[in-house]
């Protein structure tokens, strides 16, 4: 499954020019053309159009105008043949379209969309979600479901009432994080028996396709496609040559390249999206026979990736770019027992690496210089609930794992002073520590059970979440301590992380929609770019804002590529 270490991939450097920044002057010159049209609706608007080079691991995909005319800058095609195909939500190409591009010609290929057949193969989850009935404890627990897979593996299956109550143990005690129904991943450690909820069970058997149905009893319902502002806009797709690749995070180096980890194994990769060089690492295997899926990446000064291992230990890992080689820290040894696991991380401005456990609330700061760790509590004030993870293992009711008050941290981020500021998914608020006085702070969402993911931290101090089950964007100001929060027009859109850059643009990807979001917060107008992969699942984004223009890059975990955005204003 896995690569050797040092396997180096190369594309063609002569096709991969397209991949290349453009100025706004080459990007106004036309390398390739045409109107995307059908009999149903004449020339369309909004309809991807994504260009692959003949033998290239690599797409290009741009939006078609109100006009329904879609165009590739000439900066982004060189001379070559190229395989077209197109997102449309209701609609297939009819017939394959290629084109042939000459130097210092356009090329002009019209596109033919006929009505699809199989329109419930097009729908994102939130789509489902829009679609499937139920009131808001049974969506919400529905909900829980697509952050680990499609929801068409629910409404497609035939499980009646029995089927799910012995699915459902395997979905939420059996498996990892990090599961999909080809690479399950195995617990760490044997999990203890626990109940499913029956009427979650009796739910799940009503919306999909068991007591003989062959269709839906419902209405399937879609988002309209791209329109203005959000057609403009240049999507660039890597592939990770391995198989069966599933990137968690990346992160953008000075030199801008692009470090990513994977959710399903230890790997560390690096891309060139100048030529498409794709680099991969394996990391060390800590503890035989234990899951070695990895989520948090950060670089340090020196452009070293720092990795908090998961499942392999309450441990970090640090790849050093220039010998190749692994160094890995641990927590103090009653932080580190053979249950332990770290997945979330930081690396802070003052030169320290954080990692942090979701099972047990403990944060741990390494001074790399001494190798000294320093442990805190995120709850110091709480029990411990020590029962099953509530994001996992739900039901129909809120309570139905426990009715205690719980609290689990998440994603986080690092002060200029070197505090913390993290989520607290479970108790849906921000936790703030003074890393000098080990003092911690809750401030609850404003919206209740928002359950806030994964956020980052602006030039002005703000830290920016997605707020997950609610659909929405959380800041939190450490300075006011307030929260302030931002909703989109679509629904169940699943916002995980969120960034802003140095325009005031704040963006986050939805897990369940395929769309980067973008708001700005002057005017409050929402965008949303839709990405050419369906069900591709963004966990992570970064914003290169060194340029004269944005560049937005995302990992889609389920699909094994990282994406480049490029709005074009």
């Amino acid at each position: 499954m896995f690569l050797r270490k040092h396997c180096i991939f190369i594309f063609s450097v002569i096709l991969l020019a397209c991949a290349l920044p453009a100025s706004a002057k080459e990007q106004s010159k036309p390398s390739l053309t045409g109107i995307v049209s059908s009999d149903a609706e004449g020339p369309m608007e909004g309809v991807l159009v994504t260009a692959r080079p003949d033998g290239a691991r690599f797409t290009i995909t741009v939006i078609s105008d109100a006009q329904g005319r879609y165009t590739f800058p000439a900066s982004r095609l060189q001379p070559g043949k190229y395989t077209l195909s197109i997102r449309a939500i209701g609609y297939d190409q009819d017939g394959q379209a290629q084109a042939e591009i000459k130097a210092n010609k356009t090329a002009t290929e019209p596109i033919k969309l006929v009505k699809t057949k199989d329109l419930p193969a097009q729908l994102t989850g939130a789509e489902w979600m829009m679609s499937i009935p139920g009131n808001e404890k049974q969506k919400r627990a529905l909900f829980h479901c697509d952050q680990c897979h499609s929801l068409d593996h629910v409404v497609e299956s035939n499980y009646d009432f029995d089927g799910w109550m012995s699915t459902l143990p395997r979905m939420q005690n059996q498996w990892t994080a990090g599961s999909t129904f080809t690479h399950p991943l195995m617990p760490a450690s044997p999990p203890k028996p626990m109940p499913s909820d029956p009427e979650l069970a009796k739910y799940l058997a009503s919306i999909n396709l068991s007591a003989g149905r062959s269709t839906w009893p419902y209405e399937l319902k879609t988002f309209p496609r791209p329109r203005g502002e959000s057609t403009k806009v240049i999507i660039t797709e890597y592939e990770i040559p391995r198989a069966a690749a599933y990137p968690h995070d990346l992160v953008i180096d000075p030199q801008k390249n692009i470090w990513y980890d994977d959710f399903q194994g230890p790997n560390l990769g690096r891309l060139d999206p100048k030529t498409a060089t794709f680099k991969e690492w394996t990391l060390p295997i800590l503890r035989p026979g234990k899951p070695a899926s990895d989520l948090t990446l950060e670089l340090d000064k020196a452009g070293n990736p720092w990795i908090p291992r998961g499942y392999q230990g309450c441990v970090v890992t640090k790849f050093d770019v220039k010998t190749e080689t692994f160094q890995t820290f641990s927590a103090p040894p009653e932080y580190n027992d053979d249950h332990a696991s770290c997945t979330q991380g930081n690396v802070s401005p003052t030169g320290t690496v954080w990692f942090n456990s979701f099972n047990t609330d403990q944060m741990f700061e390494l001074d790399p210089a001494t190798g000294k760790v320093r442990a805190f509590n995120a709850f110091p004030g709480s029990t411990h609930y020590k029962g099953p993870n509530r994001v996992f293992y739900f039901g129909i009711d809120d309570n139905f794992a426990t009715s205690q008050k719980t609290h689990k941290m998440y994603g986080s981020a690092i002060t200029a002073n070197g505090d913390m500021i993290y989520c607290d998914i479970e108790g849906s608020g921000i936790g703030l520590l003074d890393h000098n006085t080990g003092e911690t702070s809750l401030y609850p969402t404003p919206t209740p059970a928002a359950f806030p993911r994964r956020g980052s931290i602006d030039a002005d101090g703000n830290y920016w979440s997605g707020e997950w089950i609610a659909g929405q964007l959380g800041m939190f100001d450490p300075k006011t301590k307030v929260i302030k929060e931002w909703r989109p027009d679509v629904p169940w859109n699943g916002l995980y992380r969120a960034a802003r850059d140095k325009w005031g643009n704040v963006y986050a990807g939805g897990m369940s929609t395929d769309y980067l979001y973008r708001l700005n917060l002057k005017t409050g107008e929402w965008r949303e770019y839709l990405l050419p992969t369906l069900g591709g699942e963004m966990r992570d984004m970064k914003i290169d804002d060194s340029g004269p223009s944005v560049k937005i890059w995302v990992p889609l975990v389920h699909a094994g590529r990282l994406v480049e955005v490029e709005p074009l204003d």
